[in-house]
């Protein structure tokens, strides 16, 4: 039985967010560069930081643990290998973050810290098989007057070969390498089929099999080099405007020709329903409803 304080949480008028709503354009700087985010386009996005002493506020990219996806205001999904033995008191999470070189952005980022860490109990940190965490935040974000932070919506089932997505974070590429600004780079969902063989070309040779919690997808720039944990979201089919999260970045092997490797969120959505609910919160945050 859920105690008081998790009951009113259910309750808390999070029911009316919608998820997966991006703002085409951005909402105050557009950058120009097609390989990069709008300002506040992607509002799911966000950076978990090493907690440091400095008091800037523009975070070093040493510093940045991996990418992640708002699912509810008090919830973050990621990829679950920077996690492992690490206590929720060593990470932060930045909402609302676009260029971190700057600090005086028209919409403030908003931070909060971890208050619990759940890896998926069957994650297997040399393959990398069932990649993906929670972070249950001490304190919700605000949304109500934040329209740079919003959470995804959570595919349960993977769209067909060829679907057309994007990668976002702040990790590298080989067209935009490191960068301060959020990068936003084209991604082809490809066929498992594909995806093995591709892989079997590579030094992992012809043992190599899929395994089920993967995806893979197929980029002219390695974005899921540097960027684990950032979310492979995908346009809901009939629209522009409103987005899925799919993947979750977890690998690439570094040889010409080898696809982006993701955690298949579908493959999760049972898990992270079950624990969402173990902390009282519901679906509906992550929930499309038109």
């Amino acid at each position: 039985m859920l105690d008081p304080e998790k009951s009113k949480q259910i309750t808390d008028g999070t029911q009316n967010i919608k998820c997966g709503v991006i703002n085409p354009g951005g909402l105050i700087f557009r950058f120009m560069d097609e390989s990069y985010a709008d300002f506040g386009e992607f509002p799911w996005v966000v950076a978990i930081i090493k907690k440091t002493n400095s008091t800037s506020t523009v975070w070093s990219q040493k510093d940045y643990v991996a990418g992640g996806t708002l699912i509810h205001p008090s919830v973050v999904v990621s990829a679950a290998r920077g996690f492992v033995n690490k206590k929720p008191d060593e990470f932060k999470i930045r909402a609302g973050e676009w260029d971190n070189s700057l600090d005086d952005e028209s919409y403030t980022f908003q931070e909060r810290d971890v208050r619990k860490i759940v890896i998926h109990p069957e994650f297997f940190k040399e393959s990398l098989y069932n990649d993906v965490s929670l972070l249950f935040l001490a304190k919700p974000y605000d949304l109500v007057s934040a329209p740079h932070i919003g959470p995804a919506c959570v595919g349960q089932t993977i769209p067909e070969a060829g679907t057309k997505c994007f990668g976002t974070g702040w990790g590298l590429g080989a067209k935009t390498t490191i960068t301060s600004i959020m990068k936003k780079l084209p991604i082809t969902l490809i066929s498992r089929e594909e995806c093995e063989t591709k892989m079997k070309n590579t030094r992992l040779g012809d043992i190599f099999k899929l395994h089920e919690s993967f995806t893979c997808g197929g980029s002219t720039d390695d974005s899921c080099k540097g960027d684990e944990g950032a979310p492979l979201v995908c346009a809901m089919e009939g629209q522009s405007t409103r987005y899925i999260l799919y993947g979750i970045s977890a690998y690439r092997i570094n040889q010409k020709g080898s696809p982006c490797v993701y955690a298949n969120v579908p493959q999760f959505y049972k898990w992270i329903g079950e624990r969402m609910s173990e902390e009282g919160f519901n679906s509906k945050t992550y929930t499309y409803r038109p």
